[in-house]
């Protein structure tokens, strides 16, 4: 949330940079733009936040983001110029791409197990044992309304994002589990 005396210093940021000679807005000083765009960091909403760093980083000579992603705008009415096709830098090889979505190579998208065991742990939350010795854990309780597993029903348990599992029984909302052994 922008404070009132927030968007006072950055009203009058603009303004100074705005009435100044177009020669002296263009060599901005950096220092007093690096200001500004601290102060536009502690803008809570994204929008405005994005907002203010777009309408001030052209003072420092920068240039803002275009709409389409992995675009940017090139000044004279030239066509966008493509980013670079992924991350550099350090800590790169953790970013990923849109292949996080899909199943590591060599590794299945989801299984469907027959159960041979179900004990409850806590209300409504189960260790289910499979027929190849598995373990699963729901990782946390389920619903009230949630019918639990039974010996000999088959189960489908799916990859879900950041890592997690998910155990879906009977076409109910899955579960997330996590495998113990």
């Amino acid at each position: 949330m922008i404070t009132a005396p927030r968007a006072t210093l950055l009203a009058t940021g603009a303004t100074l940079l705005m009435l100044a000679p177009a020669p002296a807005a263009a060599q901005a000083d950096r220092a007093a733009v690096l200001n500004i765009l601290v102060e536009c960091a502690k803008i809570d909403d994204p929008t405005s936040r994005l907002a203010c760093y777009d309408n001030n980083i052209r003072s420092a000579g920068g240039m803002a983001r275009a709409t389409i992603p992995g675009q940017f705008r090139v000044q004279g009415g030239a066509a966008p110029v493509a980013a670079n096709e992924g991350p550099s830098g350090f800590g790169r090889e953790i970013i990923k791409g849109a292949e996080r979505f899909q199943a590591p190579a060599g590794q299945l998208a989801s299984i469907r197990p027959k159960v041979t065991a179900v004990t409850q742990r806590q209300p409504n939350t189960y260790l289910v044992t499979l027929e190849d010795g598995a373990q699963w854990v729901f990782a946390q309780a389920a619903d009230n309304q949630f019918r639990p597993p039974t010996r000999g029903a088959i189960v489908e348990i799916e990859r879900g994002a950041m890592g997690s599992f998910l155990m879906r029984v009977d076409g109910q909302k899955p579960v997330q589990v996590l495998r113990v052994k």
